[in-house]
This record gives C-alpha cells, structure tokens and sequence, in this order.
C-alpha cells in the first residue's frame, strides 16, 4: 500500500510559485485536498463553503453520488475516444436534449467544446459566418478566456490583458481602457 506524504501550505505554494506562471490567478490562497457537497477541505483540514463550485460547473456539489455513478459508468465503458475522432451515443444524446430544449424555434444543432474560452472562439467564428458581420462587441468586466480572440474580448486588462497585445481585429470594446494606458491608442483603436 501506498502512503501518501501530506504537503503543507507551505510547500505547495512553493511549488506554485516556481512551477506555475503569475498568470493563471487565484482568488485564494487555499489548496484544496477533498471536497463534498458545497464543503472544501484544506491541506492542513480547515473546512470551507465552497460559494464558487469551480465558477459555476459544480451545481450539484462535489461528488454528487448520481455524477459519480455516471463517470464510474462511463470510465468502465471509455475513457476519452475524442469525437473528432469517433462518435460515441452519449454525445448524441445530449446534442439531441439540448436541441429538444433549447427555446429557439425551428432546427438546431449542438456541439461541445473542452474549454469556454473554445466555446467563446466558436460563437463567434459561427455568429460572423451566419450574420456576414465581421465585428464583435464586448464589455468592460467581461471575461472569456486566455486564447488570443478570447482575450481580445475579454474586458479587463489586469490581470489578463497586460503585455499580451495585439490584441484579434474587429473587437470593439465598450467602456473598456486601453491596455496600452493611453486615451487614445494607435495599437488598440480606443
């Protein structure tokens, strides 16, 4: 049997801060070692309320017993095949709940990304495509990813858009700063 050394605080932020780049933030400096439900568990034990369930994906809580049935389930039949790949019937069957759902009248058609800043890139690819409209309108406060056109959208320069321009074309951004710290930039257009 394998005996788990327990790391303090201490030394995972060491490992943070030697491993792991500035710009990936944390809003706390808290290393989780279990959770249940709506409950977090430190490295050293303190118990918290998790408000935040990893930015609204945890809406059952943690280790929700019909979630943990299904990925058992799903782990004893494949674990990942990509469906780039090959196509595989519970992808189907959520494309298709999704679509029953939807209110949108007339047909439609769903697909899953890994990633939201994935997700962001692919909305806009199909909005431009379907609309013939190259222009995309963001907001200060908006958040949509670390990718470059996710970024250009993304709304607030610290921490995220700092040093990272140029930024994608045909982003226009309302009540945003400059990144560049000019009120009125050549590089940005604002």
């Amino acid at each position: 049997m394998t005996v788990r050394h327990q790391s303090t605080e201490a030394e995972l932020a060491e490992l943070r801060s030697t491993y792991v780049p500035r710009g990936i933030t944390s809003a706390h400096p808290v290393t989780v070692d279990r959770a249940k439900g709506s409950e977090l568990w430190d490295v050293s034990g303190k118990r918290y309320i998790d408000f935040a369930g990893g930015i609204g994906v945890m809406n059952v809580g943690h280790s929700h017993p019909r979630v943990m049935k299904a990925v058992q389930e799903q782990l004893e039949r494949a674990t990942h095949t990509s469906f780039q790949v090959v196509h595989y019937e519970s992808y189907l069957r959520l494309a298709q709940r999704i679509c029953e759902v939807a209110p949108i009248d007339g047909p439609k058609k769903a697909i899953f990304f890994s990633t939201g800043a994935e997700a962001v890139e692919n909305a806009v690819k199909i909005a431009r495509a379907a609309t013939g409209r190259p222009a995309v309108v963001s907001f200060q406060g908006a958040f949509h990813g670390r990718t470059l056109l996710a970024l250009s959208l993304t709304g607030s320069v610290q921490p995220y858009k700092q040093d990272f321009g140029p930024y994608a074309a045909e982003i226009l951004a309302r009540g945003a700063s400059c990144p560049h710290r000019s009120s009125s930039c050549a590089s940005c257009g604002r």
